[in-house]
C-alpha cells in the first residue's frame, strides 16, 4: 500500500516527519517496508518557455535557444527536433543532478556556450506524464507560471509510505485506514473525508432499477444516478493525488472513483448510463461460455461460478474485477450511475485468477472490504462530484443489502489478557488503549466490553483484543519471558523411510530422480485410453490448459520426460519418481484419495527383463516374499509384455512395455518399460526383519521335474504350486527350462523344473523325496491339468 505523507496529513495533524512516523508505525504493528521521496534528482528543474531557437552556426543537428525562465532568459544548446517557439519544457538548472545519473554544467558545444539542458521524458525518470514518452524533449501542455518546479507542476513533491498490509488488515489497503494506525500510533485526533452533498431533483428509480440475483455473491449494491455530467480534465489537487499513489489520471468521472478506492478502499464503477440497455442492472452468475469485451478490449470467456454487472441484453462488466468496454465513460456521456458494492471476496479472487485479470479493484475485493463502507464511499463520491462542479446529483438510492450491519461484540477479562501478554496492565488503560484504537469499549467491573467496528473484520475472540492491547500498549514495553513448553522430537514416517530406501536401491542401479508436477492436461491422460483414468480432479483456478487436472496416473509425466531426453540425444535412459496421484471420491465434496507410488522407466538398451530384475532387487531389498507374477497390467501396456506382481494376495506393481500408439501419441518412436508400484502395498509387503539360520549339517536332494501345460498356464502359477505342495523337507525350486515343439502337441508347452528338498536333522531317504516330488505332480495335475513328461 503506497501512502502519500501529505495526503495522510489532511486526515490526522503530523508534528513529525515521515521517518519518525514510519518507526512509531512499525512500533505498532504495521509493516512499513520502506519510505520513498518522490521526484528525486528533480531539484534545480523548473519550467521554462522558448522564446528564439537559431541554427547553430557549426552543427547542422543542433539548435541554440534562448529560455525564459521568469528571473532571467538564459541561452542553452538543444539537438531535438520537436522543440518550437513558445513551447513549455523543463529546464535543468547548472548545478542540477538527473535522476539518470548526469550532472548539469556550464558547457561549451561547437563553441557556443550552454547554461543548462532541455530535458526529456526518460531523462527525468518520468513516463505517466502526457508527452513524456516522446523521442524528444517533453513539452508541458498546460499553463505554467514560467520558473514553477517541476517538482511542483508534477504533484511529485511529498513521501510516500510503502506499507506491507497483512492478509487479516484489508482496512488498511486505503488512505484513511492507514491514517486511523497513524493517529492511533501518535495519539492525534482522526479527521474523516467530507461526504456531505445536496441532491438536485429527480427519481432514481426513472434513470436506473437493480435486480441482484445472486445475493450469495453480493451483500449489498448501492447505484446513484448524476446528471448533466461534464467530462472533463480533473483539478490539479486530484491529479496529484492519484500521481502520488501511483494512479494515472484520465477524466473527472473516472479520476472520482479511484480517488475514492485509494482513499476509502472501497472500489467503485461508473456506467454511462446510455450504455445500460433497458435501463436496468442485474447482478448474476454468467452463463457457460458467455463473453464480454472488457475495459482493456479483450475478450473474455466467462464461466458460470462468476459473477456479473448485466443490463437487460448482457455482460457490461465483471463483478469486483474490470467494467465492459460497451459501457464507460466517454467524453459525450451526460448520465453516469455509480457503483457501489460488497462482492464476496473469495469467488472476486477465483474470478481475477481464472482470467488471469489481477486489477486494484480485485486485490481489494479479494481481501474484503467493508460492507458499511459502500455508504461511505458512495456519499464521498457524490461529494466530489458536486465540488468538481461535474454534474446534478439525482435525489434518491438504491440499496439492496442482505446482511445484518449491526455491531458485533466481544467480551474479555482483562485478567485474561494480562495472562496471555504477561503482563499487568490496568484495566482502565486497556479501555483508554482500544479506544484509541477505534475500538469503543467499556469496563463492566474486571471484564472488557468491545463494540467491533465494521472495518475490522479481523477481530472476533478475545485473543484478537489481547493482540490490539498488546501493539498499542507497546511491545518493547513487555517483558521478555523464558518459553513454556515441552520439545518434541520429528519423526519420518514409515513410507518416507521406504521412498528413501528405494531412492537409494534405484540410484544404485543407476537410475536418475525425476521431479515433475502433481498437475497436467486432460489430452496427457486420454493419450493412455483408459477410461477410469479419465475420471481426474479439474483444479478451480489452473495455471493453464496443460495444468487443469490432477494427475491419476505417473506414466504421462514420465512419459515426457523420456521423450524429452530423447530429444535431447540421451541414449541410454533410466528414469524414476515418487510423488502422488489423485483418485477422485464418489463424493464431489470429498477430497480425492492421495495415493503415493515409485514409477520407474527404462528405454534404449534395455528390455522386459531389465525392468524386471530392476523390480526384483528392489522386492529383495524389502524383504517381500512369495511373489506372484501374473500376465494382466493395464491397456496402456503391451498386451505380450507386461504383468502384475503380487504379495500376500494383493497387487503391489504393473509393469511392462508401454504400448507402441501411447508412445507414439507422446512423440516416443522407440520402446519404454515402465512400473508403477504402490507405495502403500509395498510397505505392507515389506519384511526387513532378518532371520539367521545354521549352515544346513545334513545334504540336500534334488530333483528336476518336466510338467506338460496349456501354453497360457505361467510359469510362476507352477512355481507357487510346487512351493505350496512340497511339504515340509521342500527348500527351493526354480525354472530351468521351457520347450515347445510338435512333439507336446498343439497349444502346450513344458516347464522344467529345479526342486531341492533338505531335512535339518538326518539325510532323506529316496522314498520320502521321491513322495514330496509325487504329491507336487498330482497337485499340478489337479489344478492346471499338468503331466509328467517322461
Amino acid at each position: 500500500m503506497i501512502a502519500p505523507y501529505k495526503w495522510l496529513c489532511d486526515y490526522v495533524n503530523m508534528d513529525i516527519p515521515p521517518e519518525q512516523l514510519a518507526q512509531k508505525l512499525i512500533m505498532t504493528g504495521s509493516a512499513v517496508d520502506g519510505l520513498k521521496e518522490l521526484g528525486r534528482g528533480l531539484d534545480n528543474v523548473i519550467v521554462g518557455r522558448l522564446d528564439s531557437i537559431k541554427k547553430h552556426p557549426d552543427a547542422d543537428k543542433l539548435s541554440v535557444c534562448e529560455v525564459n525562465i521568469g528571473s532571467e532568459t538564459l541561452q542553452i544548446v538543444c539537438g531535438a527536433n520537436n522543440i518550437f517557439e513558445g513551447a513549455l519544457v523543463p529546464v535543468a538548472m547548472i548545478g542540477a543532478s538527473l535522476p539518470n545519473g548526469i550532472k548539469i554544467s556550464k558547457s561549451k558545444l561547437r563553441g557556443v556556450f550552454s547554461f543548462g539542458m532541455l530535458c526529456s521524458g526518460l531523462e527525468l525518470g518520468i513516463s505517466d506524464y502526457p508527452g513524456a514518452d516522446v523521442d524528444g524533449i517533453m513539452i508541458i501542455r498546460e499553463e505554467t507560471p514560467l520558473g514553477t518546479p517541476l517538482r511542483d507542476l508534477l504533484g511529485l513533491n511529498d513521501t510516500v509510505l510503502d506499507i506491507e498490509v497483512v492478509a487479516n488488515r484489508p482496512d488498511c489497503l486505503s488512505i484513511v485506514g492507514v491514517a486511523r494506525e497513524c493517529a492511533a500510533s501518535l495519539g492525534k485526533e482522526l479527521t474523516l473525508p467530507d461526504t456531505s452533498f445536496n441532491e438536485n431533483g429527480g427519481v432514481i428509480s426513472d434513470y436506473v432499477k437493480v435486480e441482484v440475483e445472486a445475493t450469495d455473491l453480493c451483500q449489498r449494491y448501492i447505484a446513484r444516478a448524476v446528471k448533466n455530467v461534464k467530462i472533463g480534465p480533473s483539478p490539479k489537487w486530484l491529479k496529484d493525488r492519484l500521481i502520488t499513489a501511483g494512479v494515472r489520471s484520465i477524466n473527472n468521472i473516472v479520476d472520482i472513483t479511484n480517488l475514492v478506492m485509494l482513499e476509502l478502499g472501497q472500489p467503485m464503477h461508473a456506467f454511462d448510463h446510455k450504455d445500460i440497455r433497458g435501463g436496468q442492472i442485474i447482478v448474476r452468475r454468467a452463463e457457460d461460455n458467455e463473453t464480454i469485451t472488457t475495459l482493456d478490449s479483450k475478450e473474455r470467456n466467462l464461466s458460470s461460478d462468476m459473477l456479473m454487472i448485466c443490463d437487460a441484453q448482457g455482460a457490461i462488466g465483471i463483478a469486483g474485477v474490470m467494467g465492459g468496454e460497451n459501457s464507460e465513460i466517454k467524453e459525450d456521456t451526460k448520465t453516469v450511475i455509480f457503483e457501489a458494492a460488497k462482492f464476496m471476496h473469495g469467488n472476486v479472487r477465483r474470478t481475477a485468477r481464472s482470467l488471469g485479470l489481477q486489477t486494484e479493484s480485485a486485490m481489494r475485493f479479494s481481501k474484503g472490504i467493508d460492507t458499511a463502507g459502500c455508504k461511505t464511499a458512495m456519499d464521498r463520491a457524490l461529494h466530489l462530484v458536486e465540488q468538481l462542479g461535474c454534474g446534478e446529483i439525482v435525489s434518491g438510492e438504491i440499496d439492496i443489502l442482505s446482511v445484518d450491519l449491526s455491531l458485533r461484540k466481544v467480551t474479555v477479562g482483562a485478567d485474561k489478557i494480562n495472562a496471555k501478554l504477561g503482563t499487568d496492565i490496568e484495566p482502565q488503560l486497556m479501555v483508554d488503549l482500544l479506544n484509541r484504537v477505534f475500538i469503543p469499549t467499556k469496563l463492566d467491573g474486571k471484564t472488557l466490553v468491545c463494540d467491533i467496528p465494521s472495518f475490522r473484520g479481523d477481530i472476533s475472540l478475545g485473543e484478537d483484543i489481547a493482540e490490539e492491547v498488546a501493539r498499542m500498549y507497546g511491545y518493547d514495553n513487555i517483558s521478555a519471558m523464558e518459553m513454556l513448553g515441552e520439545v518434541t522430537r520429528g519423526v519420518i514416517s514409515e513410507e518416507e523411510k521406504a521412498i528413501d530406501k528405494a531412492r537409494v536401491l534405484l540410484r544404485g542401479l543407476g537410475c536418475y530422480e525425476c521431479v515433475t508436477y502433481s498437475f497436467g492436461s486432460y489430452s496427457d491422460i486420454e493419450k493412455l485410453g483408459v477410461e477410469k483414468l479419465r475420471n481426474a480432479v479439474k483444479i478451480i483456478n489452473p495455471l493453464g490448459d496443460d495444468q487443469a487436472y490432477m494427475r491419476t496416473s505417473p506414466v504421462p509425466d514420465i512419459l515426457k520426460v523420456v521423450a524429452n531426453n530423447i530429444n535431447k540425444k540421451v541414449q541410454d535412459i533410466r528414469l524414476f519418481e515418487s510423488g502422488r496421484v489423485y483418485l477422485p471420491s464418489e463424493h464431489e465434496q470429498d477430497l480425492p484419495e492421495e495415493r503415493k507410488y515409485i514409477c520407474v522407466a527404462l528405454c534404449g538398451d534395455e528390455d522386459f527383463f531389465s525392468l524386471k530384475g530392476v523390480l526384483e532387487n528392489l522386492f529383495d531389498t524389502f524383504g517381500v516374499k512369495s511373489l506372484r507374477y501374473m500376465s494382466e497390467a493395464a491397456d496402456y501396456y503391451h498386451p505380450g509384455r507386461k504383468a502384475s506382481v503380487y504379495a500376500g494376495g494383493s497387487k503391489i506393481c504393473e509393469f511392462g512395455e508401454i504400448y507402441p500408439d501411447v508412445t507414439e501419441a507422446f512423440g516416443i518412436s522407440r520402446r519404454v518399460y515402465v512400473a508403477e508400484i504402490g507405495l502403500k502395498s509395498l510397505c505392507e509387503a515389506a519384511d526387513d526383519v532378518v532371520k539367521y539360520e545354521p549352515l544346513p549339517k545334513y545334504p540336500a536332494v534334488e530333483r528336476d521335474i518336466a510338467l506338460i501345460v496349456n501354453a497360457d498356464v505361467t510359469s510362476g502359477s507352477l512355481l507357487e504350486c510346487i512351493r505350496d505342495n512340497g511339504g515340509e523337507f521342500f527348500e527351493t525350486a526354480s525354472l530351468f527350462d521351457v520347450y515347445t515343439g510338435e512333439k507336446l502337441g498343439q497349444g502346450k508347452k513344458s516347464l522344467a523344473y529345479n526342486i531341492v528338498f533338505r531335512a535339518k536333522d538326518r539325510t532323506l531317504m529316496d522314498e520320502e523325496v521321491n513322495a514330496a516330488r509325487d504329491a507336487i505332480v498330482e497337485a499340478a495335475g489337479r489344478e492346471y491339468g499338468a503331466k509328467l513328461r517322461e
